[in-house]
């Protein structure tokens, strides 16, 4: 029987490739701390194998899900949409207005063409049921567009619930006469984003004093050492980067070079993220960040007495566009601690702890919406802005983008004990990349903060 050749560190679920041995530099940042010391740089290496550009701006392209659905702002009688829809009891066969903003993130006037069926509906009452068919489209009008639309069935009496209460709309096939026409085409583009390289350094400098008193020569243990800390030291740096980052492009006015910087998952979600986000749930900025101790339904509950109804809610608000359970969630030690509260007080909810994975030691939280794979960062549990965070991850969707040759490198002083630029007195090394991260599945990003904490408002 054939053996099994021992990886030391990062683990996947299965078995080890042969060309995916960790042979860079930024893979022995994970030998070296192979718990979860850099859990966002273990998920890049592991998911996906790194990828090299020809630029240092770098673009990549998505397509969203295709929701044939969405929101209007009125319905009216008349095409200069004037006259607001105000009765119940409206009779097929009328000719109605819908007023949509088409300048909106995923707007209703993506997925309508003249012949469309559509369904009006109320998100709040199932009573309210409404047929039509879309006779013509005005996409521009910007924020005022217009879908006309004839009624195929008639509107109902029910105080509340009736057509004029409707607030939103389903999209069906188009529907043709024999030896009708054509519907008129409908393309979607693939979304664009991008970002930037950005040149990373931490030097590892030391006096020929010092290396003579200490015996520090290169091999040696202390070397060693000091070496590996400056290598962990910019593995932490990265690890910051890949959470606040911020996409950037200027010049040095010193070298008159240009600087970037590489955009981080936090400003990806806030640019990237779904538009708009319900305020009684604690979203702000968009869809994809929330916060219990802002959520106003939760108002002045402690995180005992509403958090688990808060999280299943927000669950199901993000799980629209996010497969919950095919995420990694980094989360701080606060988090845990607030879900550990929950798991003892509630029997349909509990944690258990799963084998070492992608180099992480992850504990899995079970609830009715599904299983959550919760990762315990070391970074979070340090820093207080983030102790309470969570920060959920598809799998697959952050990968690792370098320039030329790519990798994490350790650079040594070639001008040691040779001279060199104004005789240094001593050796100054360099660890360097260039990197920077591309993100993908941007709608299934999200951040909760508050975790644990109780509410403020």
């Amino acid at each position: 029987m054939a053996s099994i050749t021992p990886v030391f560190g990062m683990r996947g679920t299965g078995s080890w490739d042969t060309d995916e041995r960790p042979t860079s530099w930024r893979q022995e940042m994970l030998r070296k701390y192979p718990r979860g010391s850099l859990p966002l740089t273990a998920i890049a290496s592991k998911s996906v194998k790194t990828e090299r550009v020809a630029d240092p701006t770098f673009h990549w392209w998505e397509k969203h899900l295709i929701t044939n659905a969405g929101t209007f702002t009125e319905i009216y009688t008349d095409q200069k949409m004037s006259s607001a829809l105000a009765v119940d009891n409206t009779a097929a066969g009328v000719i109605l207005h819908l007023k949509v903003d088409a300048t909106g993130d995923d707007p209703l006037t993506n997925y309508v063409v003249p012949g469309s069926g559509i369904l009006l509906g109320l998100t709040t009452d199932h009573r309210c049921e409404v047929r039509g068919a879309v006779t013509a489209i005005d996409r521009s009008a910007g924020a005022s567009s217009r879908i006309s639309f004839k009624l195929l069935t008639a509107d109902n009496s029910i105080a509340g619930a009736s057509l004029d209460d409707a607030n939103r709309v389903l999209v069906m096939p188009t529907v043709f006469s024999e030896f009708g026409g054509v519907p008129e085409p409908l393309s979607y583009k693939p979304f664009s984003m991008y970002n930037h390289t950005s040149i990373k350094k931490a030097s590892l400098g030391m006096s020929r004093t010092a290396m003579a008193v200490r015996n520090l020569r290169p091999n040696t243990n202390d070397w060693k050492e000091a070496k590996r800390e400056t290598l962990e030291n910019l593995g932490v740096q990265m690890e910051m980067e890949i959470i606040y980052g911020t996409r950037s492009e200027d010049v040095d006015p010193a070298t008159n070079q240009p600087i970037r910087r590489s955009m981080g998952l936090r400003q990806f979600i806030r640019t990237y993220g779904r538009a708009g986000g319900q305020a009684a749930l604690g979203f702000y900025s968009n869809e994809n960040i929330a916060s219990f101790a802002r959520a106003t339904d939760f108002s002045s509950k402690t995180w005992i007495q509403g958090g688990f109804d808060w999280l299943m809610q927000v669950s199901l608000y993000l799980s629209t566009f996010t497969d919950i359970s095919n995420c990694y969630h980094i989360v701080g030690n606060g988090v845990k601690l607030g879900l550990t509260i929950l798991a003892e007080r509630r029997a349909t909810v509990h944690m258990e702890v799963r084998d070492v994975e992608y180099g992480m030691k992850v504990t899995r939280f079970l609830t009715p919406f599904g299983e959550f794979n919760v990762v315990d960062a070391p970074l979070f549990n340090r820093e207080p802005m983030l102790q309470y965070a969570w920060m959920g991850i598809p799998k697959g969707a952050l990968r690792f983008v370098t320039v030329d040759e790519g990798d994490v490198q350790f650079l040594e002083d070639p001008n040691y004990k040779k001279g060199g630029h104004g005789h240094r007195d001593g050796r100054l090394d360099l660890w360097m990349v260039e990197s920077g991260y591309e993100i993908h599945d941007s709608k299934s990003w999200f951040m909760l903060y508050d975790v644990g904490k109780d509410n403020v408002v």
